[in-house]
């Protein structure tokens, strides 16, 4: 074990010996409105036509700014590049982080999430772990679980799930501090497809070219023939880098077509 590699583990145990998290400190909007008005023309007109499609009325009462803004981002994906079907079944979004755009999955399926995370106990500024910021966000529908850990212990079966920025090449993972053995793409790619019930999505958005093709190397092994969205647009992106998408259906335990 080299020594980067040694700090990393180190790390990874220190901060996941210690996982009491300090109060959460935000600042909710209560009024959308002032995040509104500074919306472009091209985004006050997207956001019209959301507003229209979907209940977005109580994401204030547990958004910031940037939380309000990253779910329209996410509300505006979704819209755009899955169907809008209504099931009963619970979503998985994997790699939820801090679920800071817990509120768009909510609004886009009318049905409760549970989220999955290997890193819930990173710490911010403040002391408050992203698990404590999930459960912030949780606020919104009390039948949304967020679970701590990896994808791999997960079990049960999901109508969508969604995963945006997955670990395909293990540079991003080693920036984060995550130690090596956590790099498992193609064993994570499968248990997620093992999760997905019959006629069940799957979206799976990646980071760049680099990321995208491997991404479309791991369907290869996997056996998988994921539908490439190409590059993702939304007027209310925050990133500079682009954003590619995937989309798999499941129909009696393989690709629908």
């Amino acid at each position: 074990m080299d020594l980067a590699e040694l700090r990393r583990e180190i790390d990874w145990y220190i901060q996941n010996s210690f996982t009491l998290s300090a109060p959460v400190i935000k600042r909710a909007l209560k009024d959308p409105r002032a995040c509104v008005d500074a919306l472009t023309p091209a985004q006050a007109a997207r956001y019209a036509t959301l507003v229209q499609g979907y209940d977005l009325a109580r994401w204030p009462s547990v958004c910031n700014a940037d939380d309000y803004h990253l779910s329209l981002y996410t509300l505006d994906l979704l819209d755009q590049y899955l169907p809008h079907e209504t099931r009963d079944s619970h979503g998985l979004d994997i790699g939820a982080s801090a679920w800071a755009y817990l509120p768009a999955l909510l609004s886009f399926t009318g049905t409760p999430w549970d989220g999955v995370e290997l890193d819930a106990h990173r710490r911010y500024w403040s002391l408050s772990t992203r698990r404590a910021h999930a459960d912030f966000m949780r606020r919104l529908c009390a039948d949304c679980r967020y679970v701590s850990g990896s994808l791999l212990d997960v079990r049960g079966t999901y109508a969508r799930i969604t995963w945006f920025l997955p670990f395909v090449t293990p540079a991003p993972l080693y920036a984060w501090g995550l130690p090596r053995r956590f790099f498992q793409p193609l064993a994570l790619l499968r248990h997620a497809w093992s999760l997905l019930e019959d006629g069940g999505e799957m979206f799976i958005v990646n980071q760049g070219e680099t990321e995208r093709a491997a991404q479309a190397r791991l369907f290869s092994e996997a056996g998988l023939l994921g539908r490439g969205l190409g590059e993702l647009h939304s007027v209310f992106s925050p990133f500079q880098q682009p954003r590619y998408g995937w989309v798999l259906r499941k129909s009696h335990g393989r690709l629908a077509d």
